[in-house]
């Protein structure tokens, strides 16, 4: 009776894991040794940067009932961290961390700073160009935004969009300018 119980628990929780959608995921690790100079001493440490690419697994539709589907280009999200260690301990410290949201050609980096994070667009994987900045508030999770062309607030949805809310002077309403992240953007 315990065995048909525990067959049955494995099959309904199986499935109900089962239902999310299928995600690509790639990380990367590369350590690098680092001499810094300090005065006149010369001191190593080492450089750790991970890169981890995520995307969703969409197929085309038109293909919904072959063996062999076409896949649809989707948003990829990017996560870049560089980390340090030249201190005595084994331990790193974040120095830096990106976030890359990718969609139809169009590159959005999300730099942080000690007061929120800086918002970068570009078109051409090189050359990014600083086109908003983001401040923590006294409330969680809410950012004051100033941005080219929709100075507002911003918040992060529970599915990991990033919504910057503003005035618009010629319509004289509220509009909503929506970055999308790997898990719901197509």
């Amino acid at each position: 009776m315990k065995i048909a119980i525990t067959v049955l628990a494995t099959i309904v929780c199986g499935s109900v894991f089962a239902q999310h959608a299928p995600t690509e995921i790639k990380k990367e690790t590369e350590i690098k040794s680092i001499a810094f100079k300090e005065g006149a001493k010369i001191s190593e440490g080492k450089m750790k940067i991970v890169t981890k690419e995520s995307s969703n697994v969409v197929l085309d539709e038109k293909d919904a009932f072959k063996v062999n589907q076409d896949r649809v280009p989707a948003t990829r999200k990017i996560e870049k961290t560089v980390m340090i260690d030249n201190d005595q301990d084994t331990a790193y410290d974040i120095k830096t961390k990106e976030t890359f949201y990718i969609n139809e050609g169009d590159t959005y980096r999300f730099s942080s700073s000690a007061t929120g994070f800086d918002m970068a667009y570009s078109d051409d994987e090189d050359a990014f160009i600083k086109v908003g900045k983001a401040w923590n508030t006294n409330t969680s999770g809410i950012y004051i935004i100033k941005a080219e062309g929709h100075d507002g607030i911003g918040y992060f949805k529970p599915n990991g969009d990033f919504t910057i809310e503003h005035y618009d002077d010629t319509s004289g309403t509220i509009k909503a300018t929506t970055y999308k992240s790997q898990d719901t953007a197509l």
